[in-house]
């Protein structure tokens, strides 16, 4: 039985909830229909929840997120982003940093999880300063950087990618420890699901790992 009165019907005789010209559905509800009469009696009758006597503060429920961040250029880029990774760990979330292998060491040191995304930030500064417009110069074409920084880049959106969601570092050596004898939880061996995204927007990748994951995504700029 329909709950709709639009007056226009199927191919089976149940009325359809009609289509406005600007793309809402208008839906007319007839309650006169004994099982949509029953239905708000019921709804009418229902007793409602019991009131919460006091106030939740703000400390008593903690999200906690796990947080990627994507970050690729050179030491100056990535520097402002380990000092926000550094904020957000200090307050409960999980944080990976997602970048080249370059700086693997200096993001480790900050106390954040590590995943190297590919590429090196050194070549990449060098083939942009080169090339600093829109169309590449002819000897970079001859010479095939281009080619060469197409292959990189697709390594780093890729790496991007896998950020998200791939348990380990990036460089697919998380079955061996650092430290056999130690008894601290390696992170590159918890499983990692990202819940939110923050990039600078050269590292490309961000927007579309965002989409597919259905999850937020902040874009910063240094």
């Amino acid at each position: 039985m329909s709950i709709f009165d639009s007056g226009v019907g199927d191919e089976m005789g149940f009325p359809q909830p009609a289509l406005t010209g600007d793309g809402r559905v208008d839906i007319h509800v007839s309650e006169q229909d004994p099982e949509i009469a029953r239905l708000f009696t019921q709804l009418k009758c229902t007793t409602p929840p019991k009131q919460i006597s006091r106030r939740f503060a703000a400390d008593d429920v903690q999200l906690r997120l796990n947080i990627v961040i994507q970050v690729i250029g050179s030491r100056g880029d990535i520097q402002p982003f380990i000092a926000l990774g550094k904020q957000l760990k200090s307050v409960g979330h999980r944080v990976r940093f997602a970048t080249h292998l370059t700086f693997r060491n200096v993001v480790l040191s900050e106390g954040l999880e590590f995943f190297s995304i590919g590429g090196n930030p050194t070549e990449l500064m060098a083939f942009m300063v080169r090339n600093s417009g829109l169309i590449p110069k002819l000897e970079s074409i001859r010479s095939g950087s281009i080619q060469k920084r197409r292959r990189e880049m697709r390594q780093i959106i890729d790496g991007c990618w896998h950020s998200c969601f791939e348990t380990g570092d990036g460089t697919h050596l998380h079955h061996i420890m650092d430290d056999l004898l130690g008894d601290a939880v390696d992170y590159r061996r918890r499983a990692f699901v990202a819940d939110a995204i923050i990039a600078n927007p050269p590292s490309l990748a961000h927007i579309h790992c965002a989409q597919r994951l259905g999850i937020p995504l902040h874009l910063m700029f240094t």
